[in-house]
């Protein structure tokens, strides 16, 4: 019996609905449709969960086949909690997925790329037409304000303040609104500018997050937790936990041994594969028991290499914490022929 793809590659990127699920969605939607006067129910067949859309996906989308998109390892279920949101005129009943986070490391692992990050994965059961083009968009806002508040209300930042306060009082200048900065250079406060110009230059700063960060893409600081979690979740499984060791990494942008930029949902990918591939004994043993041709000593050092990406990943595993084995990642780059003392695990 031929197999029935869930997954639909169209102008949105889709999972079908279909089984227990569907039945279930069924008995939620007419309890929306006997209270909500103005709903109209949309069709079972046009029931969906969208997983990709916009330029984004379009980019992408001529080179998807559904075939090539894995079925999710977790279950599918919803929060029966009915929402409803209006915008621009029109309406929407629906459902949020529960999961949220799975299906946001499913999507980022089966597109190799992070399309629609805030996405709220969910069904719309019923609008104000029943044709579904006319359900509202579900895409996340963030809350701007919250994160500022929080970055704010940081050591860092607190300690920051103090110190252009202690200029400005030394100066003669603090509280006098002559519309002027103390203006930081490495760190130090070099003397003083125009506030559009240092608040302009801070406000282009914050495009970009941990400058040393190695992933090839604007990373806010949620999707940085995000891949930190997401790969910390792979290896939980062989009873390690991961340090990235972002604060010591270089940019790969621009790094010539980089055919292209590596993204965080590549590796996630390899962490994702690596997983799969070694039970928890079999990989430690191997990286415990590597040895320095140099030294002739044991250095528990590897290079995971993927060769779905060419991603290669060096680390050292740490076992001299209480806690699990730690696996410290020292480096990461794309190269298919990548020289090293170490041990290429290959994934």
């Amino acid at each position: 019996m031929p197999k029935v793809f869930m997954i639909k590659v169209e102008s949105i990127l889709k999972w079908t609905i279909e089984g227990s699920l569907l039945k279930k969605l069924k008995m939620v939607r007419a309890q929306i449709l006997s209270k909500n006067s103005d709903a109209v129910a949309i069709s079972d067949s046009d029931l969906h969960i969208t997983l990709a859309a916009g330029t984004g996906w379009q980019k992408l989308r001529s080179r998807i086949k559904a075939n090539d998109i894995d079925e999710p390892e977790f279950s599918i279920d919803i929060d029966p909690t009915v929402k409803v949101i209006e915008k621009g005129g029109s309406k929407s009943w629906y459902v949020k997925l529960k999961n949220q986070q799975d299906w946001k490391e499913y999507v980022m692992d089966s597109l190799q790329g992070t399309y629609d990050s805030g996405r709220v994965y969910h069904i719309s059961l019923a609008n104000l037409t029943g044709n579904k083009v006319d359900s509202v968009a579900m895409v996340e806002d963030r809350d701007y304000k919250d994160e500022y508040k929080k970055f704010q209300s940081s050591k860092k930042m607190k300690k920051y303040r103090a110190e252009l306060n202690q200029y400005n009082r030394r100066k003669g200048t603090y509280g006098n609104r002559d519309r002027k900065d103390a203006s930081h250079k490495n760190g130090r406060i070099v003397g003083f500018e125009d506030e559009s110009v240092n608040r302009g230059r801070a406000e282009k700063s914050r495009l970009k997050v941990e400058e040393d960060f190695y992933l090839g893409e604007d990373i806010t600081p949620k999707q940085l937790s995000d891949t930190r979690k997401s790969v910390n979740k792979q290896f939980s499984s062989l009873g390690m936990s991961v340090d990235l060791q972002t604060r010591h990494f270089k940019k790969r942008v621009d790094d010539t041994r980089n055919v292209k930029p590596i993204s965080s949902a590549e590796l996630v990918g390899v962490f994702k594969r690596a997983a799969r591939k070694w039970k928890s004994k079999n990989f430690t043993d191997t990286i415990l028991n590597t040895i320095d041709p140099v030294t002739g000593t044991k250095d528990n050092q590897a290079v995971i290499y993927d060769k779905q990406t060419d991603i290669n990943v060096a680390a050292v595993l740490d076992i001299t914490k209480s806690r699990m084995p730690e696996f410290i990642v020292k480096t990461i780059f794309r190269k298919k022929e990548f020289g090293t003392r170490s041990p290429r695990l290959e994934v």
